[in-house]
């Protein structure tokens, strides 16, 4: 048998995989997530980085059987979940109660892999393998339903309007929801495995299994730079202002560029051999926060790339292994606490030192 599904992963041996909420992998993405969670276990033993100590300011269970997925919106106020067996739902932060539960069709239960809201908060689109789905984040309301094959990941325009689509089909598609058409088409050479959009609306950042993390411009949908990490690409994101791109290789390093000319370097995060599933730039450009396959949250300089803080949120006692992904977080807009979800289905609140 040449392919599994990560709910198996997820349940019996290592968390799931960046963005993909219980979609089908092949063994061989599922025996690098195995390796690097391994590699960033040994990291942590070796250096004494990461800590258990701190104490979060408030924590959420949303998940008894743990979850293959998340979103937070970038306000802070709601959140979805894709809970392993079950509807993917879509949460009041503010009091911790699910408003409503989401799916595409009829018997396709836990079949959301992707999910993204609108900087405003006010649109949510998700994405099953085969099709792609707007929503009215306040009523749940369905605004629009597209089939579409292939898909693996999406960004959504501050405004709610377009969304940055990732396909296996080797390439990265700008689509206007409100319209229903295709502005633009961004190729790659491998299956598309990460997408981002700037919340100026300036710029497109993907990345793929050819290597490459690849800018674009929104305004021409012209090409500005690509950059080759020497490995299959794990997370691409963008600042809000469009100024900073990250991007990081599976059991890889992470750096980060300058979106502007020809992309120089800005930093290489002071670690290597690690994957990471989330991230959030602070607004001031200055902090960045990051989610790792095997658990742990780190805090780094942006200009230094030097890591500031580390933790590894502890799980539910009965999960085993102990070790969980961070599924999505999200900084407040004076990178003075965030927000963190993770695959063991609990979401929690820290102060950032």
């Amino acid at each position: 048998m040449d392919r599994v599904y990560l709910l198996l992963l997820t349940s019996r041996s290592a968390p799931a995989v960046a963005k993909a909420f219980g979609s089908a992998v092949d063994t061989a993405v599922m025996r690098n997530t195995i390796q690097s969670i391994l590699a960033a276990v040994l990291v942590c033993g070796l250096l004494g980085s990461c800590s258990e100590q701190k104490q979060a300011l408030d924590t959420w269970v949303h998940a008894d059987t743990g979850s293959y997925g998340a979103a937070i919106s970038p306000d802070g106020k709601h959140l979805l979940t894709g809970e392993i067996g079950g509807f993917a739902r879509v949460w009041d932060l503010r009091n911790n109660r699910v408003k409503y539960s989401v799916q595409h069709e009829e018997g396709s239960a836990g079949g959301i892999i992707a999910a993204a809201f609108s900087e405003l908060g006010d649109v949510l689109v998700t994405i099953e393998q085969n099709s792609i789905a707007r929503w009215a984040v306040e009523s749940g309301r369905l605004t629009g339903y597209w089939s579409w094959p292939n898909l693996t990941d999406v960004a959504v325009s501050a405004n709610g309007r377009y969304a940055l689509i990732g396909s296996k089909d080797n390439q990265a598609v700008y689509f206007d929801m409100v319209e229903g058409k295709m502005r633009y088409v961004f190729a790659h050479h491998e299956k598309v495995t990460s997408v981002a959009l700037s919340g100026d609306g300036r710029f497109a950042l993907t990345g793929a299994d050819d290597w490459h993390a690849s800018l674009w411009d929104l305004s021409n949908g012209e090409h500005r730079w690509s950059k080759n990490l020497k490995y299959k690409i794990s997370l691409v994101a963008l600042s809000d202002d469009g100024e900073l791109a990250l991007a990081n290789a599976h059991i890889g390093d992470a750096h980060v560029y300058s979106t502007r000319g020809k992309g120089s370097l800005v930093s290489r995060l002071d670690e290597i051999r690690m994957t990471l599933v989330s991230a959030d730039f602070s607004n001031d450009n200055r902090t960045l926060a990051t989610g790792r396959a095997a658990k742990a949250i780190d805090i780094w300089d942006v200009a230094s790339g030097k890591r500031r803080e580390t933790w590894m949120p502890k799980v539910k006692h009965r999960v085993q292994p102990d070790s969980a992904t961070i599924l999505d977080l999200k900084l407040d807009s004076n990178a003075k606490t965030l927000i963190s979800e993770s695959s063991t289905g609990i979401g929690q609140r820290w102060a950032v030192n």
